[in-house]
């Protein structure tokens, strides 16, 4: 049996591609293995996603951010650094190469195996105060924040206040006025409804996030190989049509946000980029020259 959770809504392209790659897996009797998925945050937030599959209570998580395993080890938080992927390709490049490498590795020293890395997509500021174009927009706002260093230090620099929380108590929070905004890519704004409690919506693309699928090592490597095999190919080949929903869907869905009322603008990317610059500078003592060297290469665009 593997179980496998997610806190993306039912008709997000992550509950989507996750049930197309179960219906492939059940329907190999040659497999003897059954995928269950729970999906929309029914078995809890991403964090206590990964403490079960830590635990062996659950064999897998669609993880809603590489940053989620910064509980474990704090060099996890590497895609939170601000305006590293100039855009998807880079994005998709670092991942299925050098950096995504890096980060599974790591993750085997943890007791994880990421089969696959989908995308979350860039994250962009919605808030229920005013439109957000420079920096100053951003000062005195009240954020909702995942539990990450950098991202928090980012927000710092920014002079807005971050209050961490799990995703599946955001809307709420929003709701109740706990905080003025979040971040979160364009599908999860649309999929979870966070567009009725929020006004405007400020495309800033200033972290792109990933998908990464994280199974338990020690379940994985229980295998036999024909069973590890379907599930690294079935995994990593939905990684393509993955992010082409996602990337596809983007555009429908700032229409859609724009005829619910909410007010879309740009930001001054040039001004958030050196606003938040000071969070490279800082990030040195938790990455690690090693892997903050592959991070500038991507933010260059040299990275292999």
């Amino acid at each position: 049996m593997m179980r496998v959770a997610s806190v993306t809504p039912e008709q997000h392209p992550v509950s989507t591609m996750l049930k197309k790659v179960a219906a492939k897996i059940n329907a190999r009797p040659d497999l003897h293995l059954k995928m269950e998925l729970y999906v929309g945050g029914t078995l809890g937030g991403d964090l206590e996603a990964l403490d079960q599959v830590a635990r062996g209570a659950v064999q897998g998580s669609a993880a809603g951010g590489i940053s989620v395993l910064q509980g474990y080890n704090a060099k996890f938080g590497i895609e939170e650094l601000p305006f590293m992927f100039a855009d998807r390709q880079a994005a998709y490049k670092a991942m299925d190469g050098k950096l995504g490498e890096e980060v599974g590795k790591l993750a085997e020293q943890h007791g994880f195996k990421v089969l696959a890395y989908w995308e979350n997509g860039f994250r962009h500021f919605t808030n229920s105060k005013r439109p957000i174009v420079t920096p100053k927009d951003m000062s005195g706002l009240r954020f909702r924040s995942a539990e990450s260093k950098i991202r928090l230090e980012m927000f710092r620099q920014l002079k807005a206040s971050a209050i961490p929380m799990p995703f599946t108590e955001l809307y709420q929070a929003l709701q109740q006025g706990v905080v003025d905004g979040q971040e979160n890519p364009v599908g999860l704004i649309t999929s979870a409804s966070l567009y009725t409690v929020q006004k405007h919506l400020s495309f800033s693309g200033h972290i792109w996030s990933a998908i990464p699928i994280v199974v338990s090592k020690k379940w994985y490597d229980a295998l036999n190989e024909k069973q590890r095999a379907a599930l690294r190919d079935e995994f990593y080949a939905a990684r393509v049509e993955q992010r082409a929903l996602i990337a596809s869907e983007e555009a429908e869905q700032v229409k859609f946000l724009k005829a619910k009322g909410v007010q879309v603008t740009n930001v001054d990317v040039k001004a958030f980029r050196e606003a938040t610059d000071p969070v490279w500078k800082t990030a040195e003592p938790i990455f690690g020259a090693e892997w903050m060297a592959i991070a500038r290469q991507v933010r260059d665009g040299t990275a292999k």
